[in-house]
């Protein structure tokens, strides 16, 4: 694992505040819904992580999938000081290769990650699909 001496763990359970503390260290808001609520959601996603010898939660990607035809990826995420050094390609990788297999993988990215999805492979949208949003 880059920047660290840590490793990079598969299905990884998270805790409610380790995923609120690494958004909030990349300046995403914090999810509106209880520790409870959260903690399904965490549960729901296969997850892949960094984490840093101590434990610490460095980098994480979430895949929601449903074991045979579509999934989608989620919070590819590395913490300030751990980024640009690979880690969130080798997440990213890591959680593409969990899906290989599915006949459609989408995600929501930011603008800061769109290079690796592009060269990924994944697209806005193309002739027989196009990505549409509807936030609460």
């Amino acid at each position: 694992m880059s920047r660290t001496d840590g490793v990079i763990q598969d299905d990884d359970r998270l805790a409610p505040e380790e995923y609120r503390a690494l958004r909030k260290a990349v300046g995403w808001p914090d999810p509106a819904v209880k520790d409870s609520d959260l903690a399904r959601a965490l549960q729901a996603t296969w997850n892949v992580s960094a984490r840093t010898s101590d434990g610490k939660l460095v980098g994480l990607a979430r895949v929601l999938d449903d074991g045979a035809l579509y999934a989608s990826l989620w919070d590819v995420i590395v913490a300030p000081g751990h980024q640009r050094a690979g880690l969130g390609t080798q997440l990213f990788t890591r959680a593409l290769k969990r899906v290989a297999d599915r006949s459609l993988v989408a995600l929501v990215g930011t603008a800061d990650g769109a290079p690796i999805y592009t060269r990924a492979g994944f697209v806005p949208s193309d002739q027989r699909s196009t990505g549409m949003f509807r936030r609460k």
